[in-house]
This record gives structure tokens, C-alpha cells and sequence, in this order.
């Protein structure tokens, strides 16, 4: 008689008490989280953690860089720096020393669909934090020479991103599928939009979108939800400063361009580097997709680490690259899945060959069951030891919260992992690896007369000034 595992041996009563567990793990995350929305849209969540003393907070917004127009392209970013530096009670230095002198960290960031200022600091400081956050989003000063100052900050890191091919190939990728939408535009805007952007234009966009209702406050650590609320006496008050007043129970509509269908083709940006640095891409789901788990699980086996096919086939196997990896970029309403490799010229072929066949293998034949389990034991286990972190799970309600309007627990999301099928990801594969959908950019050193005859690509020049 083959010998059982513990879990083959568990009888029906066992099994009824797993799934009782479960449901108690559960109900207990539920309880975690609360939510509030206030009477000027400004909504609140927070998720308690007794078990740390350490203390996430953020302010989301839900403006990045596809909200802003063309010629104001930067503009979201550059307000992420502005709102450091200073507001009228705090100089930049006191905000600073502020956060400092607890042992804390303040940082923020700018994405294509919101930007996000937060802080990371122990539980005792809460009043502290939601002060700090709340003070920077009323009342920041924006002075001239703040501005003069943080635009040439901004020029140096537009130049840095320029000599970080990586980094610049997936700017140039976004710019090459989605064309002119705001989803293809740098995050850090244009030197030249940059350079001309005034104060009134930095007032307008903050004016304008930095409302209650278009804003999110989301804390994970060691603290009530009651006291999050009491410590927000500001924040809660029906009209902002320097806003223009709305009805009551009438919401201002923050709209935006639908994403135009992903542009297919090769293209091949001329620039001094050493290596190829080569992106290939399909259209992938949305955040909200039904298949986005399968989608994941997928990204997991193609490209999600050193086991991974490509990882395999391109490195182990071939010696193409140091560096191959594929990822997911959910978005509202599209996305975009993506594999990077950076190799030399004369490999650069046949890694898009190994690419090319990696893909086809996962779409013609089904995984086994020993592969699903080590994929989504491989998701879970990453989406596990983040959720020992609060700044993740801070993040994590926030983001449910803007792109799925409601809270998923740590629980839920590794249930609905465990649903996906080898038939699943079959489909999806076959759903998002279509040939007619492919794009291809390269940034390197121009094309050998091999690659070119091959590829056919698009080559474009590029200014290094």
C-alpha cells in the first residue's frame, strides 16, 4: 500500500474543520479593516495589526500621469516634490527634522494612475504622521524659489533615467504601444515641459484634483480606526482650502482618455549602450480582470524567477543574459504584459527566438499539477511574507480600494489563487499571446545588417542632449 500524506488521511470531519478554520481566518481579516466616507468624499480605511509596532499611513491620490494633458505632461510628479517643501506652519527643514527625530521615514511617489505620499513610523507617532500628511495636502506654500530649486532636482532626475537603460527602455515602450495616451508618457514628463512649467500651472492641477473625494487616507499598524478619525479633525472638514466648493451629494466627475488598443511592431531606439536592451509585449488585464490570477500565475511561470522558463532557456541554458524577467502592468481599464532581456547584438535573435518559443510552449501544452502548485505556491508565498510588512498591506487596501472598490483580504487572495486550473492558464495564455498583438522595442547600438534584415524594425535616433 503507497504511503499517505496527513492531509490525504483527513477524513470528511477534518476536512469540515479546514474549511471552518478558513472561514474564521477570514472573518477575522474583515474585522481588521474599516472604512469610512465622509460627507466632503474623503474616504478613510484602515487595517489593525496588534502585533506590530510599526505604522503605515498614506494619502493617495487618484491622479497620475494619463490624467494630465499633454502640455502639462510632468505635472503630477512635479507636485509629488513640491508637497515636501514647506506648507504654512512647516519649512521643508521642519518637516524633515519632524519625521526624523521619531525614527521615522516619509517618501512619495508618482504612478501612471496616482500618486501617493507616505509615511512609515512607530505606532505611538500616529497623531504625528496624520498631522504631517494632513498639514501637506491643505496648506503647502508651493514658493517660487521652492519651485526654482526642486525643477533643476527634477531635470537630474530625468537625466539619471536617461543613463539607466533599463529604465529608459520601458519608458520607450509605453511611449511605443500606447503612442501619445497618457499611459505612453514618462511619469517624470519632458525636460521641456519641465522647464516651462510655471506656478500657476502647479496651482491649477492641485487645486483641481487634490480634492476629498478624490482621495484616499489608508493606515495599517498597531491603532483603532476611531483614533485615525479623531486625529483628522482637518481632513474631515467640508470645504478645502484654495478649493472650489461642490453641492452636497454632488461629486465632481475626475475623467480621463480610454486607452487607445495597444500598437503592434518593431522598433529600435539608437543609443551608445553596451548591451541590447530588448522589451517584448502583448496587451495583458486590467486590475480588475477575471482571469488577472491566472494572469499572475502565468507571469510567475514565464518570467517570475530563477526556476522560471525564460530564466532557464535564456540564462541557464544559452548564457544570453544576466537579466531576463517578464512582468505585469495592470491598469484601470487595459495592461500590458511584458518580458526584458538585455543581451549583445549578436544574440539578440535568437533570444527573441528562445522568448518566442517559451511562449508557444506554455499556450500548446497544459502544465502539469506539480508546476500549478509550485506557481502559486510561489505567488502566495511572496504575497505572505509581503503581508508581514504593514507598508505593504497599507498599500495593498489603498490600491483594492482605487482600482477594485472594495478590501480583499490576504486570505481571499490566496483562495483565489488556489482556484486557478492548468485550464485556466492555458486559456489566458492563449488569450494574451496572440502573434497579430505583439511589440518589440530594442534600445541599443544601431542594428547589425543580420538583425535589421530580420526584424524589419522601425530605428529611431535618438537626442542624448
Amino acid at each position: 500500500m503507497s504511503a499517505k500524506s496527513k492531509n490525504d488521511e483527513k477524513g470528511p470531519k477534518d476536512r469540515q474543520k479546514d474549511g471552518e478554520s478558513a472561514k474564521v481566518r477570514s472573518m477575522l481579516s474583515q474585522s481588521r479593516f474599516k472604512k469610512t466616507v465622509f460627507e466632503n468624499g474623503l474616504t478613510v480605511l484602515s487595517e489593525r495589526h496588534r502585533e506590530y509596532r510599526s505604522l503605515s499611513m498614506g494619502i493617495w491620490v487618484k491622479m497620475g500621469t494619463r490624467h494630465e494633458l499633454i502640455e502639462e505632461a510632468g505635472v503630477s510628479h512635479f507636485l509629488e516634490h513640491m508637497l515636501f517643501k514647506g506648507t504654512k506652519s512647516r519649512t521643508s527643514l521642519q518637516i524633515a527634522r519632524e519625521v526624523d527625530q521619531v525614527g521615522g521615514e516619509f517618501n512619495a511617489f508618482t504612478a501612471r494612475e496616482h500618486t501617493c505620499f507616505h509615511l512609515l513610523l512607530l505606532d505611538r507617532d500616529l497623531g504625528l504622521g496624520l498631522d504631517i500628511l494632513s498639514d501637506i495636502v491643505l496648506n503647502s506654500r508651493f514658493a517660487r524659489e521652492e519651485i526654482e530649486r526642486e525643477r533643476k532636482v527634477i531635470l537630474q532626475e530625468i537625466a539619471m533615467v536617461e543613463e539607466s537603460p533599463e529604465e529608459l527602455a520601458f519608458d520607450l515602450y509605453f511611449e511605443s504601444v500606447f503612442g501619445k495616451h497618457g499611459l505612453g508618457r514618462p511619469i517624470l514628463g519632458s525636460s521641456s515641459n519641465i522647464r516651462n512649467m510655471k506656478r500657476d500651472d502647479l496651482l491649477h492641477f492641485f487645486r483641481t484634483y487634490y480634492r476629498p473625494e478624490n482621495l484616499v487616507l489608508a493606515v495599517a499598524g498597531d491603532v483603532s480606526h476611531e483614533s485615525v478619525i479623531r486625529k483628522i479633525q482637518a481632513l474631515r472638514q467640508l470645504h478645502w482650502p484654495g478649493r472650489h466648493q461642490r453641492s452636497l451629494g454632488r461629486s465632481l466627475k475626475f475623467e480621463y482618455l480610454e486607452p487607445p488598443r495597444l500598437m503592434s511592431g518593431t522598433h529600435w531606439v539608437v543609443r551608445p549602450t553596451e548591451q541590447i536592451h530588448l522589451i517584448w509585449g502583448v496587451p495583458g488585464p486590467h486590475f480588475a480582470a477575471q482571469d488577472r490570477f491566472a494572469a499572475f500565475l502565468l507571469n510567475v511561470y514565464l518570467g517570475g524567477g530563477m526556476s522560471s522558463s525564460l530564466f532557464q532557456e535564456i540564462r541557464e541554458k544559452n548564457g544570453l543574459a544576466y537579466t531576463v524577467y517578464s512582468s505585469l502592468s495592470p491598469f484601470l481599464d487595459t495592461g500590458v504584459f511584458s518580458i526584458y532581456a538585455a543581451t549583445g547584438m549578436g544574440e539578440v535573435l535568437l533570444c527573441l527566438k528562445l522568448i518566442e518559443e517559451c511562449v508557444r510552449k506554455v499556450k500548446a501544452k497544459s502544465l502539469s499539477q506539480k508546476e500549478l502548485r509550485m506557481i502559486q505556491d510561489n505567488l502566495k508565498g511572496s504575497i505572505l511574507l509581503a503581508s508581514d510588512c504593514v507598508e505593504s498591506r497599507m498599500s495593498s487596501i489603498a490600491k483594492n480600494e482605487i482600482f477594485l472598490g472594495k478590501y480583499v483580504s490576504v486570505s481571499e487572495v490566496c483562495r483565489q489563487i488556489d482556484a486557478v486550473n492548468v485550464d485556466d492558464i492555458k486559456r489566458v495564455a492563449h488569450s494574451i499571446f496572440k502573434d497579430e498583438c505583439r511589440s518589440i522595442l530594442a534600445l541599443g547600438p544601431a542594428p547589425s545588417p543580420k538583425v535589421l534584415a530580420r526584424l524589419k524594425p522601425i530605428v529611431l535616433k535618438r537626442s542624448y542632449s
